[in-house]
């Protein structure tokens, strides 16, 4: 598996974790549901590459703070 088969792996994990009823909406793309996510990350289209960069700098952000809170603690 290659780094980027990897993220889309743990980006489609992290979907699939979402609630069935929930949609999220991206922009001017429009609203999308779970499985439409999740296919879109699977074709690797535009839609599945934003998620992608949203949920990297979602997990990004995430590292800061908690390094931060260890730092400060």
């Amino acid at each position: 598996m290659t780094k980027n088969d990897h993220i889309q792996a743990l980006v489609i994990a992290r979907l699939e974790t979402m609630p069935e009823n929930l949609a999220i909406s991206i922009g001017k793309d429009g609203n999308f549901n779970k499985k439409d996510l999740i296919k879109h990350v699977k074709k690797a289209d535009a839609i599945g590459k934003k998620m992608v960069k949203v949920e990297l700098n979602y997990l990004r952000s995430l590292k800061t703070i908690t390094q931060s809170a260890i730092n400060n603690a």
